[in-house]
């Protein structure tokens, strides 16, 4: 039975890995994330049929698809409004490195080829859709296209430019006024860009701002979680200040009177999950993640065995021992 996803709570404490916190997004927040960047699809989809994150299928389809250096991407099984009883594949991938990847279109076609070809003969259609999270607004790959001797290949792709909520003054607009949740993804998005080289007070301020945000809008209790785990992947402080945030959420749900986080937040500190782990169990946990992963060990075993996600797993460096 197709339903929608259940995932495990992930405290984010650690790298500043953005492809883990939009993979995050756009598995916690999907229906708001096709209604904010693709809203005709989001209208076109039933969603009273459920969804399905096809993580696995997609690893075995690309397993060259990095997790945690460049890019993430995800695949969605989605069922229309029309009537039809068949499903439709939904290739989202957010671009997270920030600069110009002379190989995204080469890709984008391989792997929208590579899912039409392991879902065809369910007869599946393949949608690819691209968030570009870079800061330059002349880079637009859309088309994929080779034309020789009569011979003519297309493929169009929906584009999303993260910047063209900065330049553009019809979505500026449109941003400041839009009550998604999304919205604050990307506020919170150009907000980290500004204050990367900033100190870390006013990293402290900014990401308190932020938070503060997520409650004034008035977000469910389970978008607010996902977006402060959001805010807390791409916005790092130092520990002493970190404490002080968990402070302000405290103080801030005392003001609005919205208990969503703090008990939540004390009862995983106190069973050390993530944000009480020690550093050297933690590095730890991640060496024997590697020698796993060299092994062939699947990712979910991997996890059950570290307490690692699968995420933070896929993201992992590995290296070949020399002989």
């Amino acid at each position: 039975m197709t339903r929608k996803p259940v995932k495990t709570s992930r405290l984010a404490r650690g790298a500043s890995d953005y492809d883990s916190a939009w993979k995050d997004v756009i598995e916690e927040l999907f229906e708001p994330f096709l209604d904010f960047y693709f809203p005709q699809i989001h209208r076109d989809i039933d969603f009273s049929k459920g969804y399905t994150f096809l993580s696995k299928e997609l690893r075995k389809i690309a397993p060259d698809s990095k997790v945690g250096n460049r890019y993430a991407d995800e695949l969605v099984k989605v069922y229309l409004k029309s009537g039809s009883t068949g499903y439709i594949c939904i290739f989202i991938h957010v671009e997270v490195q920030g600069a110009k990847d002379t190989d995204f279109l080469t890709r984008m076609y391989v792997y929208n080829y590579r899912i039409f070809d392991k879902f065809r003969q369910e007869g599946a259609e393949v949608i690819s859709l691209a968030i570009l999270t870079d800061e330059d607004p002349s880079y637009r790959p859309d088309e994929y296209r080779v034309s020789r001797w009569g011979f003519e290949l297309k493929l169009k792709i929906p584009v999303v430019k993260l910047i063209d909520y900065r330049l553009d003054e019809v979505k500026k607009q449109e941003l400041e006024s839009s009550e998604n949740p999304m919205a604050m993804v990307v506020r919170a998005h150009f907000k980290s860009q500004e204050i990367k080289k900033a100190k870390p007070e006013s990293k402290f301020s900014a990401k308190t701002d932020l938070i503060r945000q997520c409650y004034r809008r008035g977000y469910g209790k389970e978008q607010i979680k996902t977006l402060l785990k959001f805010i807390d992947w791409i916005i790092r402080l130092p520990d002493a200040l970190e404490d002080k945030i968990s402070d302000e959420i405290i103080s801030i749900e005392e003001e609005y009177k919205m208990p969503y986080v703090t008990t939540w937040e004390r009862r995983a500190k106190e069973e050390g999950v993530v944000l009480g782990m020690e550093k050297g169990a933690r590095n730890r946990n991640i060496e024997i993640a590697r020698k796993l992963l060299r092994k062939g060990i699947s990712l979910d075993i991997i996890s059950e065995a570290t307490g690692l996600s699968q995420s933070e797993i896929e993201s992992l460096e590995i290296k070949q021992p020399v002989h």
